[in-house]
């Protein structure tokens, strides 16, 4: 999927985004509190929407090519119930008929119109479809269908990495037949990108399916950690003693530093050096056309890892496209001014431009100390 642009708005707390269209690569900047994360909720509720979810008050228009070459326009609206905190709707588990209906909706394929939809019922391809449910998107309902599956599969690539350096959890691998299986099923590079697996699960299927692959991700985890000698990922021999057998047989992500003569297990790994292997093993294992989109890109990262990482991503040759938010000067600075979007709010309308529009000058280090002395920038809200 490549994202062209967006029009979102929640109408149950009065949010809106204002026009918004993003690149290849796209960095939000902006004063905290504008809006940056919420343009990426924004996008992950739409994936929630095309997987069937009913979202309360939202309306939206969102254009994207998928990987068929094919050009779309999705627009739709749901009903808006008013204000419901989210900690209530997150855990609602209330009767289908008590959720939000769709009050509209339309699907435009290469400036033809698909799907057109409203409290009658819905049009497809010009036939009148059968009384489907009215809480779930088309995408959803018709995602069999030739013309919609293409696009169903595609909503599956926008992923969040919410800081992935999270090592506290346990892996979620599988137990030992769940291993097996995965094990037999992906074993090609391009299969193992596929998947549907997390990151970690297949970095796992990498290391022992293809090896030589693995070791490059290595290698670019020692060039920014050069006292680091290997990584594995295996049961753990060391630690976890007081764990269940059948737990401590499960694969997990081990290094070997350089002058230590015990394997660090992964719990024990720093939280920017696991992260920092999470981010190479993305760039190099997500499924081609996916949309990454990453908060505050360098939370938990040390200086060395946001150099490589940043000039990692914007010298991707993979067919990926970032969304990317972040405060940090050394990350601005190393991303053209072309890809900025400045977002401000005024009260609940967020609006994000593009940089050069401002006239923030071509060196780097000049428009870096342009962006921080713009009042909007500095005043990025405005009641």
């Amino acid at each position: 999927m490549y994202i062209k642009s967006l029009i979102y708005e929640d109408q149950s707390t009065d949010w809106e985004l204002k026009s918004i269209s993003f690149k290849q690569l796209t960095l939000l900047v902006g004063a905290s509190g504008v809006g940056k994360t919420q343009i990426l909720k924004a996008l992950l509720n739409l994936k929630k929407i095309s997987r069937g979810h009913s979202l309360n008050g939202l309306k939206w228009e969102i254009e994207f090519s998928t990987s068929t070459g094919h050009d779309y326009k999705w627009r739709g609206a749901f009903q808006n119930k008013g204000f419901i905190p989210e900690f209530v709707s997150r855990f609602d588990d209330s009767d289908e008929k008590d959720k939000p209906y769709i009050d509209y909706e339309e699907l435009i394929i290469n400036d033809v119109l698909i799907v057109k939809r409203d409290k009658d019922g819905i049009v497809f391809d010009g036939e009148k479809t059968v009384k489907l449910s009215q809480q779930e998107s088309v995408l959803f309902l018709l995602k069999e269908e030739e013309k919609i599956k293409d696009v169903h599969e595609d909503f599956k690539k926008i992923i969040f990495d919410d800081n992935a350096g999270d090592n506290s959890k346990m892996p979620r691998f599988g137990f030992d037949d769940e291993i097996d299986a995965k094990l037999e099923q992906y074993k090609s590079l391009d299969t193992i990108r596929n998947s549907h697996e997390d990151i970690r699960t297949k970095l796992f299927l990498l290391y022992k399916n293809q090896y030589e692959l693995f070791r490059k991700i290595e290698s670019s985890f020692i060039d920014i950690f050069p006292y680091i000698e290997f990584i594995k990922i295996e049961p753990t021999r060391n630690g976890f003693k007081k764990l269940p057998i059948f737990l401590r047989e499960l694969p997990f992500i081990q290094i070997k530093e350089k002058g230590v003569p015990h394997w660090i297990e992964e719990l024990k790994i720093s939280s920017g050096m696991f992260r920092t292997l999470m981010h190479i093993a993305e760039l190099h294992l997500c499924a081609d056309n996916t949309v990454i989109l990453i908060d505050e890109f360098e939370n938990s990262l040390g200086i060395n890892c946001i150099d490589e990482l940043t000039s990692s991503i914007v010298s991707s040759e993979r067919n990926l496209q970032f969304i990317i938010t972040s405060h940090h000067p050394y990350i601005i600075n190393n991303i053209a001014v072309s890809h900025w979007k400045l977002v401000t709010r005024k009260g609940g309308v967020v609006t994000a431009t593009d940089a050069e529009a401002f006239g923030i000058g071509a060196s780097k280090h000049q428009a870096f100390t342009q962006l921080i002395n713009l009042d909007a920038y500095t005043d990025g809200v405005v009641i």
